[in-house]
C-alpha cells in the first residue's frame, strides 16, 4: 500500500462522509482496494461497491388525502343477506366464466367491444383466484382467454408471465413482458418479471438495466429491486473483471506508480565486485542486441540499471530479462527486479519463483524477504508475512526497510500503535526517508494522538520544506480538521514546488471544492489539470467521474472510469471499478429508454 494511498485515509474520510445524495452509498477505496504494493501514489475513494447506484434525490412519500368527515356512507346490508347476494354473484359470475372459456377466436370477434372488456375482467379475477391457489396452469389458461378476449391491456401479459417465472418458462415471461411493455414503458411490475427473467437464462446486463428502471421509476419503494441492483452489479462487474484480466495483455502500471514503489525501499549499496559502465547511460535498448560482444551480460545489467534510473521500465525489465539469461554476475539483483516487475504487473507466483532464486544465491538478501511479505500480505497468509519480516530481521535488524514495510502493514490492520514504533525505528536508522515521516504522523493520527500527528507534521515540514509530499498530506490532516483555508495554502505550495507528475494536491483541492464548498466547476477544472498532469491517476480519474456523475455528465464520468479500467493490476480493484461503471452505464441507459424521467437522475443541488 502506498505511503500516499495511506495517508489519504486519515485525511479524507470526513470528506468522503460529507457527500450527499449523489449516490445512496459511498465505500471507501482504502477499504476495498486490492492492495499489494506500498507506493507513494495516492488514491482516496472509487464510488462502488454497496448499496443503489443512482443519481437521483429522493421526494417525500406523498401524503394520503385527510378523510372527510361529511362523507355519505354507504348503508350496511344485514350480514345474512349480504353473504347471499355474493354467492348468487359468484355463482353467476363462474357460470359466465365459465362459458366465455369455451368461445372460440369468431364468437369473441362477434362480440361488441364493451361485452369483451367485461369479459377479459371477469377471466383476469378468476386467474387471480387461481394464481393465489398456486394453480398456475389454470391461472394461465384464464389470462390466455382474457387476452384472446382483450388484446389491449397490459395487465394480462404481465400476469400470464408471473404464471410462466413460476413454472420456470422464462422465454416466455420475457415474451409477455416484452408485449406488457410495448403498451406500457413504465409498467414496473412487468420490469420487475423481466429483469428476474433475464438474470434467470444470464443475461445479467438486461437484468440489471430493468431492476435499474423499475427502482426509479418506481422511486425506489421496490427493496427487493434494490438488493438485486447491487447483487448484479457484483455479478456483472465479477464476470467482466475475469474475462478482462483473462484476455489482457500484462503490462506495467503506470510510470509513476513504478517509481513510488521502487523509492519506498532503501537504496541498496553498490556492489563493489560489479563495475557500472557509465557510457551506457544513454544506450538505446536496440544497441544492445549483440550477443558476441564481451561481457555481453554483465551490460545488459549495467544497462538495466540506467533504465531504471532514467524510469525507462519496460526498457530495464527487458534488459534484466537477457541479462538474467545469458548469465550476468549479479544475477540475484536481476532476479530481484525481474521480479519485482512481474509482481507490479499482477504475476505474484512468477515474481515468488524469482524471489527465491535470489534468496537461493544470496540468503541475506533483506529487500526480498519484504517483498515476500507484502506480496502474502496480499494473498492473506499473514502469519508467512510475518515469517518474513521475523528472518529479515534475524539476518539484520537495522536494515530499515523491515521496518518501515512492516509499519504499513501494521497500518493496514488498524494496528496504528505498532506501526508508530515501525515508522520511528525506520527514522532512527534512516532520518531521511520523507515517508516514513509522513506515515509516522498519520498513524499518530490515526491513534487518536492528534497533536503528535501535527507536531511531526510540523517537525517535517521544518526537514523537508521543499518537499511537496509533506506540505500535501499535512494538508490533508488540516482538511480532516476543517481547516480549509490552511489545507488549501498547503495544496497551494505543494503544486508549487511539484516536479515531474505529482497531480494530488490538485486533486485535493477538487475533492474540498466538491464537497466541501460546493463548487463543482472549480472542482472539475482541478480535475482536468491533475489529468493533465497525470493522465492514468486513478484517483484523479474516480473523482472526476463522481464530479461529472453529479453534474449529470454520466457518458464523461464513465470515460473516465474506463480510462482507469485499462490501468486497474488487479482482478479485485478492477472489479470494484467495474461495479461502479457499470452503474454508470445503467443510467445512461434509463436516461436514453425514459428521458421523461430525466429530472430523477438529475445532479443533486451544490
Amino acid at each position: 500500500m502506498s505511503n500516499a494511498e495511506l495517508s489519504n485515509v486519515a485525511s479524507n474520510q470526513e470528506i468522503q462522509e460529507s457527500n450527499t445524495t449523489l449516490i445512496k452509498a459511498i465505500k471507501d477505496y482504502l477499504a476495498n482496494k486490492d492492495y499489494k504494493f506500498y507506493v507513494a501514489a495516492s488514491a482516496t475513494v472509487i464510488l462502488a461497491g454497496l448499496g443503489l447506484y443512482f443519481f437521483w434525490t429522493p421526494k417525500p412519500p406523498k401524503s394520503k388525502p385527510p378523510k372527510s368527515s361529511t362523507r355519505t356512507k354507504k348503508p350496511k346490508l344485514p350480514k345474512q343477506t349480504e353473504t347471499r347476494d355474493r354467492g348468487v354473484r359468484n355463482r353467476e359470475e363462474d357460470a359466465e366464466v365459465e362459458e366465455f372459456e369455451k368461445y372460440s377466436t369468431e364468437q369473441i370477434t362477434a362480440l361488441p367491444r364493451e361485452k369483451r372488456v367485461t369479459a377479459s375482467k371477469l377471466l383476469k379475477d378468476r386467474g387471480n383466484l387461481a394464481f393465489g391457489q398456486k394453480n398456475y396452469q389454470k391461472a394461465t389458461k384464464l389470462y390466455t382467454q382474457a387476452i384472446a378476449f382483450n388484446q389491449d391491456d397490459p395487465i394480462f401479459y404481465s400476469n400470464r408471465a408471473a404464471c410462466y417465472y413460476n413454472t420456470k418458462e422464462y422465454s416466455k415471461v420475457i415474451d409477455d413482458c416484452n408485449s406488457a411493455l410495448e403498451m406500457d414503458p413504465c409498467y414496473v411490475k412487468a420490469l420487475n418479471r423481466r429483469a428476474m427473467a433475464y438474470e434467470e437464462t444470464a443475461r445479467y446486463e438486461e437484468s440489471l438495466h430493468d431492476f435499474t428502471a423499475a427502482c426509479i421509476i418506481g422511486e425506489f419503494k421496490n427493496e427487493s429491486a434494490a438488493t438485486s441492483i447491487d447483487r448484479l452489479l457484483k455479478k456483472v462487474a465479477s464476470i467482466k473483471a475475469k474475462e478482462i484480466i483473462k484476455n489482457r495483455k500484462k503490462r506495467l502500471p503506470s510510470t509513476k506508480f513504478i517509481s513510488s514503489y521502487l523509492d519506498a525501499f532503501w537504496k541498496e549499496p553498490i556492489d563493489q565486485n560489479v563495475e557500472v559502465n557509465s557510457e551506457l547511460e544513454n544506450t538505446d535498448s536496440a544497441q544492445l542486441s549483440d550477443p558476441d560482444s564481451e561481457n555481453h551480460a554483465d551490460k545488459l545489467f549495467d544497462s538495466a540499471e540506467r533504465f531504471v534510473q532514467q524510469q525507462r521500465y519496460e526498457e530495464a525489465m527487458n534488459a534484466y530479462e537477457k541479462a538474467i539469461n545469458l548469465g550476468c554476475a549479479n544475477m540475484a539483483k536481476a532476479l530481484n527486479m525481474r521480479g519485482t516487475f512481474t509482481n507490479l504487473m499482477g504475476d505474484s507466483l512468477s515474481a515468488l519463483a524469482d524471489f527465491q532464486k535470489a534468496l537461493d544465491l544470496k540468503p541475506d538478501y533483506i529487500q526480498i524477504y519484504v517483498k515476500r511479505a507484502t506480496i502474502y500480505t496480499e494473498q492473506g497468509d499473514i502469519d508467512e508475512t510475518w515469517k518474513e519480516f521475523d528472518k529479515a530481521i534475524k539476518i539484520d535488524s537495522k536494515n530499515p526497510d523491515i521496518y518501515y514495510h512492516r509499519g504499513q502493514i501494521h497500518f493496514l490492520r488498524n494496528d496504528f500503535d505498532m506501526a508508530v514504533k515501525d515508522y520511528q525505528r525506520r527514522i532512527e536508522l534512516d532520518p531521511d526517508f520523507i515517508f516514513a515521516h509522513i506515515q509516522l504522523a498519520i498513524a499518530q493520527y490515526k491513534s487518536g494522538a492528534v497533536e503528535d500527528g501535527l507536531k511531526t507534521f510540523q517537525r517535517g515540514l521544518k526537514k523537508f520544506s521543499r518537499s511537496a509530499e509533506m506540505h500535501n498530506y499535512y494538508g490533508e490532516l488540516l482538511a480532516d480538521q476543517r481547516r480549509i483555508d490552511e489545507a488549501i495554502e498547503q495544496f497551494d505550495k505543494a503544486h508549487e514546488l511539484q516536479t515531474g507528475n505529482f497531480a494530488l494536491p490538485l486533486v485535493n483541492k477538487a475533492m474540498l471544492c466538491f464537497h466541501v464548498k460546493g463548487d463543482s466547476n472549480l472542482a472539475e477544472e482541478y480535475c482536468r489539470q491533475a489529468l493533465e498532469l497525470e493522465p492514468e491517476s486513478d484517483i484523479a480519474n474516480t473523482i472526476m467521474s463522481e464530479i461529472l456523475l453529479a453534474k449529470g455528465n454520466l457518458e464523461e464520468a464513465l470515460q473516465c472510469l474506463e480510462k482507469y479500467q485499462e490501468v486497474a493490476r488487479t482482478e479485485a480493484e478492477l472489479q470494484g471499478l467495474l461495479e461502479y461503471a457499470e452503474a454508470a452505464r445503467s443510467n445512461i441507459a434509463f436516461k436514453s429508454r425514459y428521458s421523461q424521467f430525466a429530472d430523477r437522475l438529475a445532479p443533486t443541488a451544490r
